[in-house]
């Protein structure tokens, strides 16, 4: 099918590499709308009647018309890869409305993580020791960002923080359906924040079971396995469940399931090779 073909043209997945996660979706975002025309898809659906949609993040607002989820303005003037990156950083949270102060704290946060992705890869034996010090610096930070939040925003924050894989996600398989389904900014809202939240116990399980640490034998990966692929298929499907009484256009739930059902094996298949389960 075409549209299959289309949706995992640019796919990225995984729980190993963070750190090229981060770069590959710092040069995504900053071309993501480089030749899109303007459209208004927000009102292509309406909105869910579930008292679920309250405790989703609320976009931004501000005096512009525009479907672009990042901030409207930047607070600084930033140039080459400092603007990519700031365009990332905006992307990333963009359900989230920054003050100045905010985003320079959520610039530092994010320039921090990279710095303990890009160590935790690396086997030079100064950026293994730097780590323990980039994640106090990483807590000290997560701790400011709470106390600049606007109320009822910190929950919001604590789930978009760790999300780079799934928003890369969503915007492929988005991008994927467009000619066929567009997505509006409704659902999309529906779709991420239900999908974070699905899998969180998941990475909770994984963080857990040590699997991916290296310093399990052989019949301790297989127990971590087990725990995990399970973790992983209850995540999917509870995710997939709550999403489709969001989505009224059956195509767009069908797609939707085919891209995330790919993804999933292909997720299983890597911690089936780190287990040693061949």
């Amino acid at each position: 099918m075409a549209e299959t073909r289309t949706l995992h043209s640019v796919s990225l997945r995984g729980v190993v590499i963070p750190a090229l996660v981060v770069f590959v979706a710092i040069v995504w975002w900053s071309s993501r709308h480089a030749g899109e025309p303007a459209s208004d898809a927000s009102s292509a659906n309406p909105a869910p009647s579930s008292a679920t949609q309250s405790e989703w993040p609320q976009l931004a607002t501000g005096n512009h018309e525009s479907n672009d989820l990042a901030p409207s303005a930047q607070f600084a003037v930033e140039v080459g890869a400092d603007a990519s990156f700031g365009a990332y950083v905006d992307g990333k949270y963009r359900f989230l409305e920054p003050s100045e102060k905010l985003r320079a704290a959520l610039l530092e946060r994010e320039k921090i993580a990279v710095a303990i992705n890009t160590a935790r890869q690396s086997n030079d034996t100064a950026a293994k020791d730097a780590i323990p010090g980039l994640l106090a610096e990483l807590a000290a930070l997560d701790q400011k960002i709470g106390t600049l939040l606007r109320p009822g925003d910190l929950a919001t924050y604590e789930v978009l923080k760790d999300s780079d894989i799934e928003q890369f996600q969503l915007d492929d398989y988005a991008g994927g359906v467009n000619a066929v389904a567009p997505v509006s900014d409704t659902d999309r809202r529906a779709i991420l924040y239900t999908k974070l939240v699905h899998r969180q116990r998941f990475r909770q399980v994984l963080a857990d079971s040590r699997l991916m640490t290296g310093e399990l034998n052989a019949s301790e990966r297989q127990f971590a396995f087990a725990e995990v692929s399970r973790a992983l298929a209850e995540s999917r499907d509870g995710y997939l469940q709550e999403v489709r009484q969001y989505l009224y256009n059956d195509e767009q739930f069908a797609l939707l399931r085919n891209y995330e059902n790919s993804e999933y094996a292909a997720e299983l298949e890597k911690l089936r090779g780190i287990a040693g389960d061949e």
